[in-house]
């Protein structure tokens, strides 16, 4: 169909000139690619398309003065720079030719994060409980836990019974607020404080705003390296890590890149195979080296701490000191740098230092550090310098931290003196054939003693399909010069169980030993550990496992100097959920409780592993969820009876850290009758 109309540009046209436009409805062709019609229109044997037919196929908007027409605006196909295009009156066909780089650019995730917002927690708690045995003394581990919507508290108290004398002591006490969506928690009660590439931390009884990565799992901080190519029509693009195919997408014409790809932290080659719809194919190869200590540009990861100084942890109950605060802020400036500062405070001692990891072009990374101190000392400072270079199967560093005498942080007694100098060099060469070799030599000197000055060698191979073999050298320059040598060989012997023979030699003395090991499943089950010296001065140690659904249990002989012991431990938990009480394994992650009210030895599964099953009252205590991730929790519907109906079998449980979660499954019976008709 064709008409001819006189249309008004947006640009006035010079006086007496007359302007014919034709509108034709025109089949259109891109690349080999059918996009369907198209309302197109020709002035003087040039074409205008439609503005959103430009976009439909993904050309941008050329930068020149589009004609209107009924309020949408054309554009002249002839002012797009790397665009032809050929129109077959007959058949009203528009084929067009157009380069890859004019097309609008894909760009494919390589690492899609999961994140699924978690369920807030019913209030509940829960007890933990070690306690282990011996006939000169008994040891007992408690740990109180409580959870609710506004976070989860845990506090632990040791006990100990030693010749009749009975003493308690409690470790900590803490409540803890994570914040997902921020990457953070908030914790108050006794924590630990963050630390910096040379600042230590410190015990401490107060507030803490923290990062916590682990609130998004999955989450990945440190930046990831990138690909690009381009496509001249419709294509699969497979990813290869280090020979392994990690991503298979699909992408349309024109320019894709992958800003994330989906790689570990280190050194590697990743390769783009690029195959067209006709089977032609491109390969783009590219080295990438990544480092976990970077944070990707505009990231943060940060610690504020206010509190008090624990002091004789383990031996006092309540023992606080000076009023303490600390900071410690990283933040990714780009993706080759990444600053931190770091400041503390503690009575009359202030100490401030900056610091940084920064990625050279060719495999190398450079580090450093710069802090000042103020105390009845006077000031001091601190200067720590890094270099790390890697290849592919070779790799060397350095570093080297000097301190003034004056120079203080926390960690270090008023009294005691900074090491004057610690420093450390090594190399690590891998061979495909020959094993490997890591070569450390490291040296420290102090103000108040002798330095240390020890040389490490150390070499490991696979031997056969299954063996490895690990052989040792340390040789000690300081004092009365030794050396040590070690050799260990081990190989497993099937699912669970492994075996090693070790043999050592220090201070003139010889040891030989024999292990032999076999982990408990994750489930119910055994386990056991054999360590048997081959020497005659040797001890010898026997120790048997079990596990089941309410605790794990280990008792352990041991024989050394022609003296015999015996220890028994017994390990568990108590969850406390929707008002009932339920033993369990010990409780260090997150956990739930599935009910199928009125339903026993009904099998529950978690990520398709049978976990347990509920008891006589349709309740089961599942343990170990994993928190702040999808857990498909579901029930076996083959030991549910036939007249049982139920809507549905699984449920997705996010939880929290160390809180649980109630799970209904709501089961009814079918009322129903049996009818028999007899002729």
């Amino acid at each position: 169909m064709l008409a001819i109309l006189s249309l008004t540009p947006q640009t006035v046209p010079a006086e007496g000139t007359v302007l014919t436009t034709e509108e034709v409805f025109m089949e259109v062709v891109i690349n080999q690619q059918p996009q369907g019609i198209a309302f197109i229109l020709r002035r003087n044997n040039r074409l205008f398309a439609e503005a959103k037919d430009l976009r439909r196929w993904r050309f941008p908007l050329p930068d020149t003065t589009p004609v209107t027409l009924d309020g949408e605006d054309f554009y002249e196909l002839d002012a797009m720079v790397g665009l032809s295009y050929k129109f077959d009156e007959l058949s009203q066909l528009l084929t067009i030719q157009a380069q890859p780089s004019l097309f609008d650019a894909t760009e494919l995730k390589g690492v899609v994060t999961k994140f699924s917002n978690p369920t807030l927690a019913p209030s509940g708690g829960f007890l933990n409980y070690d306690v282990s045995a011996s006939h000169t003394e008994n040891n007992g581990l408690l740990e109180l836990g409580g959870f609710s919507g506004w976070g989860a508290g845990q506090t632990r108290i040791l006990a100990k019974v030693i010749q009749g004398d009975t003493s308690a002591i409690r470790l900590d006490t803490t409540f803890t607020r994570d914040l997902p969506m921020q990457i953070a928690s908030v914790r108050f009660g006794d924590a630990i404080s963050g630390a910096s590439s040379w600042g230590g931390a410190v015990r401490f009884g107060g507030l803490q705003w923290a990062t916590n990565f682990s609130t998004q799992p999955g989450f990945i901080s440190f930046p990831l390296p990138g690909m690009s190519g381009e496509v001249a029509m419709p294509s699969t693009v497979n990813l290869y890590v280090d020979d392994i195919l990690l991503m298979s997408r699909e992408v349309p014409s024109g320019p894709f890149s992958i800003q994330d790809m989906p790689v570990r932290s280190g050194l590697g080659d990743a390769r783009l195979v690029v195959r067209d719809m006709l089977g032609r194919e491109q390969v783009i190869t590219q080295p990438f080296f990544t480092n976990f200590e970077l944070l990707k540009p505009g990231l943060q990861d940060y610690s504020y701490e206010l509190g008090f100084v624990r002091k004789n942890f383990g031996v006092d109950s309540n023992n606080y000191g000076q009023l303490v605060a600390v900071g410690t802020h990283r933040l990714g400036f780009t993706e080759q740098f990444t600053g931190e500062v770091h400041g503390e405070m503690l009575g009359h001692q202030q100490t401030l230092g900056l610091g940084g990891v920064m990625l050279l072009p060719i495999n190398g990374q450079v580090s450093g550090s710069f802090a000042l101190s103020n105390n009845v000392k006077g000031i001091g400072g601190l200067l720590r310098l890094g270099y790390v270079h890697n290849y592919r199967y070779f790799s060397f560093g350095a570093n080297t931290q000097i301190a003034s005498q004056r120079f203080t942080k926390l960690g270090l007694n008023p009294e005691d003196f900074a090491p004057k100098q610690i420093s450390r060099v090594f190399v690590n060469l891998s061979t495909y054939d020959h094993g490997s070799y890591t070569v450390n030599y490291s040296q420290q000197a102090f103000r108040d003693r002798k330095g240390d000055k020890k040389l490490n060698v150390i070499y490991t191979k696979k031997v056969g399909r299954r063996g490895n073999l690990g052989v040792s050298v340390n040789r000690f320059f300081s004092g009365e010069a030794k050396t040590t040598f070690g050799m260990n060989f081990s190989m497993p012997l099937g699912k669970n169980t492994n075996a090693s023979i070790s043999s050592s030699r220090k201070s003139g003395r010889d040891q030989a030993r024999l292990q032999m090991n076999r982990g408990m499943p994750a489930g119910s089950g055994l386990g056991y550990r054999i360590d048997a010296g081959l020497v005659k001065s040797d001890s010898h140690m026997v120790e048997l496992s079990a596990k089941n659904e309410v605790g794990s249990y280990t008792l352990i002989a041991n024989q050394s100097q022609g003296q015999m012991s015996l220890r028994g431990s017994v390990k568990g938990g108590v969850a406390i959920l929707g008002g009932d009480a339920y033993l369990s394994r010990n409780i260090t992650h997150s956990f739930a409780v599935v009910q199928v009210p009125g339903y026993s030895s009904v099998g529950i599964y978690v990520n398709n592993q049978l976990v347990g099953r509920t008891d006589a009252n349709g309740n089961a205590m599942i343990p170990n969820l994993r928190p702040y991730e999808k857990n498909t929790v579901r029930i076996e519907e083959a030991d549910l009876p036939f007249d049982a109906q139920i809507d549905i079998l699984q449920l997705d449980a996010v939880p929290y850290f160390r809180s649980g979660l109630l799970l209904k499954f709501l089961v009814k019976r079918s009322r129903g009758a049996l009818l028999t008709v007899v002729l």
